[in-house]
């Protein structure tokens, strides 16, 4: 039972990360004026790499509390 509290706690933090991550790329994204399509495209590949980068380690962390519990 513990383990499935932790497993909801840490996808509810990852879901609200995520969306943290997601509202400052579009903010950034919108305070970039003009026609600088390269600009905006530096910011969509570093907020993905951002995210990939940060739900790999989460799940690395959950499967290695499965294997312990």
């Amino acid at each position: 039972m513990e383990s499935k509290k932790k497993f909801n706690r840490t996808l509810t933090r990852n879901l609200i990360i995520s969306s943290i991550v997601w509202v400052s790329v579009i903010l950034s994204i919108s305070l970039v004026s003009g026609d600088s399509k390269k600009e905006i495209g530096y910011i969509l590949l570093a907020a993905f790499f951002i995210e990939f980068l940060r739900i790999t380690s989460s799940n690395k962390i959950l499967k290695n509390d499965d294997k312990k519990g």
